[in-house]
C-alpha cells in the first residue's frame, strides 16, 4: 500500500471538514456547490483533495455561506482556536468502484495518520 502525505494548517484542514459535512448534509455534490458559488466546476473537489494546493479563502467562505443557504461564516469556522499551525496529514488513495463493481480510475482518500508539526 502506497501513502503519501501533505502539510497543511490544522485551521484550513478543519474549515474544508466542515465545508464538506455541511455540503454532504445537503445533499450537494463537490460540483454542485462549485456551480453554485459561480467558480469551476472542479473547485471544490480540488480542495477538498488533500494532494491539491487549492484552499478557501476569505472570499470563499462567503460564497459557500450564500451558496449553502446558512446564516453566517462563522458557521463554516472550527470553535475555538486550534491547538496547532501546520499539521501533516498521513493518506492512502483507494480506487472508487463504477456502478459494474470495477475499478475507477477515481480515488476516494483514507486519512492515516494527522501528525502535528512543531515550530522551532
Amino acid at each position: 500500500m502506497k501513502y503519501f502525505s501533505t502539510t497543511i494548517s490544522q485551521l484550513d484542514y478543519e474549515i474544508i471538514l466542515n465545508v464538506k459535512r455541511l455540503r454532504e448534509d445537503k445533499d450537494l455534490s463537490q460540483r454542485d456547490l462549485s456551480e453554485a458559488m459561480k467558480l469551476s466546476k472542479s473547485f471544490v473537489g480540488k480542495v477538498e483533495a488533500l494532494g491539491q494546493p487549492d484552499k478557501y479563502s476569505i472570499r470563499h467562505l462567503n460564497l459557500i455561506a450564500k451558496a449553502l443557504k446558512i446564516k453566517s461564516v462563522i458557521e463554516l469556522i472550527p470553535k475555538g482556536v486550534q491547538e496547532y499551525d501546520m499539521v501533516e496529514i498521513v493518506y492512502e488513495k483507494i480506487s472508487k468502484l463504477n456502478k459494474d463493481g470495477g475499478e475507477s480510475k477515481q480515488f476516494e482518500e483514507r486519512i492515516i495518520e494527522i501528525k502535528p508539526i512543531q515550530n522551532k
